[in-house]
């Protein structure tokens, strides 16, 4: 499934103004760090939009590299800075090198969203 492009563009283009007003209290800063799964596309994609509107550090992760490369572009395209990085959450040896590659450029993870359950288990064994 492919991004809807006009759909994404008008989303983007109508958010990009007040990203969750319902924040009154900020309690991140551009170091707080933030990964999303599968994010590509739908509720990740959007999640990713709303963290970066934000002003998080935010990484997109997906399996497919176009997809994911696509994803990124339209989010810079609208003033987004949003770091990318190939990930099968179904492969150990992807999330081994996932993980040594976050804790080398990031250090520490401040914000999860994954579909993928045991994904931050699995992440914290590779790492201690």
């Amino acid at each position: 499934m492919e991004v809807n492009k006009e759909i994404t563009e008008l989303y983007l283009s109508s958010s990009s103004s007040s990203p969750i007003p319902a924040f009154t209290t900020r309690w991140w800063s551009k170091d707080t760090v933030a990964m999303v799964t599968g994010a590509n596309k739908g509720i990740g994609f959007s999640l990713v939009n709303q963290l970066a509107q934000l002003g998080l550090t935010v990484i997109l992760t997906a399996r497919d590299v176009e997809k994911g490369n696509r994803a990124v572009e339209l989010l810079k395209s609208h003033g987004l800075h949003v770091h990318f990085y190939r990930l099968d959450v179904s492969d150990p040896a992807s999330i081994k090198t996932f993980a040594l590659w976050f804790q080398k450029k990031f250090g520490v993870l401040d914000i999860l969203v994954s579909y993928f359950p045991l994904l931050f288990l699995i992440v914290s064994r590779f790492l201690t």
